[in-house]
């Protein structure tokens, strides 16, 4: 008893030994008279009534109604329950109490350890009130708004029913391509879905999905990754686009009717080309002036910016070449003065392209860069060259120099003209061949998440 004693008082548990009969405090440990603030003498006159809050926790009658419900002495079970006590100083505390008979003193007493669980219940609070905010703003939100975590549902706010076609309690537990995808969704746009399921850092996309009803519609989708529940989750927030972008749709169709023309000369060369934007409006352009039935100038370039803004860009490029073009031919000289001029009336917009002057009766190609600094060669053998011009992108340093590469060609050469967006496609052992191959670019743009607009021009001398 008196080694019990001992481990009973140096205890760091709060623990109180209570009466049964009446809930009187028959004895406390040092940890309990420390927590309460009151001495062993007077924690021992009190009753475990004496320790309830006033926002009215159960007296002794309640007290032990919980700690001996489903109790006995013989089965030694035991019970656990939440109580708010005051200490002595007028504080409170949420505690979590666990009581069962023990025998101890000469008497059958109930041996009750407290926990102060004030920190858990108000962190439990604090995220309930965050939670409750976070609905709040989120109903009031007029996009489709959803939680999930590795790939299933866990939260949608009420606009995303429209937008689904589905009551949100069907919704949540479900996987997003359970209701985001079909059979005409291309492979590209299913594997930026699938990247929305683990985001380390906020993204936006746009993708066009076929809901499980067949309905067809373009989304725009931003996602964050977020706490949700105390969990690492993501929140997706969805935009219904459809409209705005059948209207981009008719501006891709304009642009590249104004600015990706054909080859002036189809008699000297087979023209080739893929022309594609990495969402909807390109940055890309290529421009060809017909100087005489023997010789053509091009410019293949991109602009700063996406959509409307580059449009514009595009447009402001296209006018100054034009003019610039009708007077010189030299892609040097050109790019010197489309320079100067793109600073005097583009501000701070920058203009990455590579120009080239084609004469076919001396089979002279002449080329500079500007930002895009190579081209390749493909000698009509088999034999594949890729060339260098060193130059910095227009619009950005007053006194550019930009330098020129002279390559010869013959009958049954290619020559492939390209945007930097091409170098940013994945490698491996195909990578060189994508550069001049058709084929292999399609697929391997195809089969990719583009990170920049691409464009390539193929000229195969006749």
């Amino acid at each position: 008893m008196e080694h019990y004693g001992c481990i009973y008082e140096n205890n760091h548990l709060i623990t109180l030994l209570i009466d049964p009969k009446d809930g009187s405090i028959a004895d406390a440990n040092r940890a309990a008279c420390s927590f309460y603030g009151y001495s062993l003498k007077q924690l021992k006159k009190m009753n475990i009534s004496d320790l309830r809050t006033l926002a009215g926790d159960p007296g002794s009658s309640g007290f032990l109604a919980l700690a001996l419900d489903g109790v006995n002495q013989e089965s030694g079970t035991n019970r656990r329950f939440q109580l708010r006590h005051r200490v002595a100083d007028g504080g409170e505390a949420d505690v979590e109490i666990h009581t069962g008979f023990i025998t101890m003193l000469g008497r059958n007493l109930l041996y009750t350890v407290v926990h102060d669980i004030s920190d858990r219940v108000r962190s439990e609070r604090l995220l309930k009130e965050s939670e409750e905010r976070y609905r709040e703003v989120v109903e009031l939100c007029p996009d489709a708004i959803l939680v999930h975590r590795n790939g299933t549902i866990v939260f949608a706010n009420k606009r995303s029913e429209a937008l689904f076609g589905a009551r949100r309690d069907k919704l949540v537990g479900k996987r997003l391509e359970d209701y985001l995808t079909g059979s005409g969704i291309t492979s590209q746009d299913y594997r930026k879905m699938l990247r929305l399921k683990s985001l380390r850092r906020s993204t936006r996309l746009q993708v066009t999905v076929i809901r499980h009803d067949n309905r067809s519609f373009d989304l725009e989708i931003a996602g964050a990754p977020i706490t949700f529940r105390s969990e690492p989750a993501v929140q997706l927030v969805l935009r219904d686009v459809t409209k705005s972008r059948q209207e981009i749709r008719r501006a891709v169709k304009l642009q590249e009717r104004h600015f990706a023309g054909d080859f002036p000369l189809p008699d000297k060369a087979d023209f080739m080309k893929l022309y594609v934007p990495a969402e909807t409006l390109s940055g890309d352009f290529y421009f060809f002036h017909r100087i005489s039935g023997d010789e053509v100038i091009g410019l293949v370039g991109d602009v700063m910016g996406k959509g409307i803004s580059a449009a514009l860009g595009i447009s402001a490029v296209r006018m100054l070449f034009s003019d610039l073009a009708m007077r010189i031919h030299d892609p040097a000289r050109l790019l010197s003065e489309l320079n100067r001029r793109a600073l005097k009336h583009m501000e701070e917009d920058y203009i990455s392209a590579l120009c080239f002057h084609l004469q076919f009766t001396q089979g002279l190609l002449t080329a500079s860069g500007a930002g895009i600094n190579e081209f390749i060669h493909q000698a009509r053998s088999g034999a594949v060259t890729k060339l260098i011009v060193p130059g910095a992108p227009v619009g950005m340093f007053p006194h550019s120099n930009f330098e020129s590469s002279v390559v010869p060609f013959v009958p049954g050469d290619r020559l492939c003209f390209y945007s930097d967006g091409l170098e940013l496609l994945d490698g491996g052992a195909e990578g060189e061949r994508r550069y001049f191959d058709y084929d292999s670019l399609k697929f391997a743009i195809h089969e990719s998440v583009l990170k920049d607009d691409c464009t390539w021009l193929s000229l195969l001398i006749k």
